[in-house]
């Protein structure tokens, strides 16, 4: 057993090796905690402004907009230029915006049409960072090991989210929004300065071969596209990737209503509920791995959304706060199986076509955000909220039902991995 036990270890901590990886994923944690703290920000700045209902519903609202306006550009620019500069550049536009709503923040000067600007823009770098940090773990990771790669990417996220909500919220309490605003700049720059030490990764990237003509351009824009029309098998993968990042959105943004609304538990419970989501997120990630390699792959992923499902439902149909707690755990757990969907997408993909394949998802996403906001400011009372729980794991059941039926067929093999680049395919 203690052979078994250091041999799992070994095989976990096999992803952090490669200097260049842990890099990305430093930066990624980084990045998450700067988000969360903004997020933070945007609600009491927002609340600071207006005390309109519809305020904050409207912010979250702005800051999904560029990634469903602008999801096709975002993923061609991952293919077009180096993603290493791409990543950093999105880093330090954010920090120049940061910088301007500091500013105004602490001479009293800011207005509701700045803090919409800067939701927009920060909305846009997120849009672009995530996916072109994907896209770099994709580069530096060997295909046999990027579940784990990935798995313990979504760790280090959940950890920064939390330490962000967590810090912003104290020091709000103890300063003010402005101080958590120039903390926040200085993520990005630490994120940015992380990315820009890569060496082995970021450098390379794709142009359209022949004229520089529109028509030239136009069909390399729509390579990605063509590339999951032309490999059917990868879009099982793909649309539940889209669903489980609706999912997570969905997740977030319900629960603070949820929580004081309906559960009538208060912000202590708020921050206890939210909580157990992150500690099932990490403990899920840090087992992914070792359960992958010694299960059936797509069928621990049908049995994981199944799980997400399950768990919603009862979030449904919960009262008090200990069931509550509970079922947010065990969706942090079974969440998981997002990044058996994700290494499948990546690693079925060729490395210089990840943006523009990445283009559609991202631009989903976006609608994605826009609908969940849509039913938080919509959904009013109990019932509403509660309904929206169990209608949604209710879908997501179905879908892992499906995703496990097909993995028991004997469809849920492991795709294809091209080496061709796409620029010659």
């Amino acid at each position: 057993m203690s052979n078994a036990l250091v041999t799992a270890v070994r095989e976990r901590l096999e992803p952090l090796r490669p200097v260049e990886y842990r890099r990305v994923a430093g930066a990624l944690m980084i990045t998450n905690m700067g988000n969360g703290m903004q997020f933070i920000a945007n609600v009491w700045l927002m609340l600071q402004l207006t005390d309109h209902p519809w305020g904050v519903p409207l912010v979250l609202l702005v800051g999904a907009l560029p990634g469903l306006t602008l999801g096709p550009l975002i993923g061609m620019a991952m293919d077009r230029f180096p993603r290493r500069r791409l990543f950093v550049v999105t880093d330090l536009v954010a920090t120049a915006v940061l910088a301007v709503v500091t500013l105004l923040s602490a001479t009293g000067e800011l207005q509701m049409w700045h803090l919409f600007a800067v939701v927009f823009f920060l909305g846009g770098v997120e849009s672009t960072s995530v996916p072109t940090a994907g896209a770099l773990v994709r580069e530096i990771v060997p295909e046999g090991k990027l579940l784990a790669a990935n798995a313990t990417t979504g760790v280090a996220i959940q950890i920064g989210q939390v330490l962000g909500s967590a810090v912003a919220g104290l020091m709000i309490a103890a300063t003010s929004v402005t101080w958590v605003l120039v903390l926040n700049m200085v993520t990005f720059l630490g994120s940015a300065a992380l990315v820009a030490g890569l060496r082995a990764a970021g450098h390379s990237y794709s142009a359209p071969e022949g004229p520089r003509d529109w028509r030239t351009r136009y069909a390399w824009s729509r390579q990605g596209f063509t590339y999951l029309r032309e490999h059917p098998r990868l879009l099982p993968s793909y649309v539940m990737l889209v669903v489980l990042f609706g999912v997570l959105y969905l997740l977030n943004t319900l629960i603070a209503q949820y929580a004081v609304e309906v559960l009538d538990v208060g912000s202590g419970g708020l921050g206890l509920i939210d909580a157990m989501f992150a500690l099932g997120a990490v403990l899920g990630g840090i087992a992914l791995p070792m359960v992958t390699a010694r299960a059936d792959e797509s069928k621990l992923a049908g049995a994981g959304v199944i799980g997400l499902g399950a768990g919603l439902v009862g979030m449904g149909l919960a009262s008090g706060l200990l069931v509550p707690m509970l079922m947010y755990a065990s969706m942090g757990v079974t969440f998981q199986a997002f990044y058996v969907f994700r290494s499948r997408v990546q690693e079925a993909t060729p490395v210089d076509l990840q943006g523009r394949v990445m283009s559609l998802m991202i631009t989903s996403v976006g609608l994605c955000r826009v609908l969940v906001y849509l039913v938080l400011a919509a959904a009013a009372g109990a019932v509403a909220l509660r309904a929206v729980y169990i209608g949604v794991g209710g879908v997501v059941i179905v879908l892992g039902l499906l995703v496990t039926i097909a993995a028991v067929r004997g469809r849920g093999e492991p795709l294809t991995h091209p080496t061709t680049s796409a620029n010659g395919a």
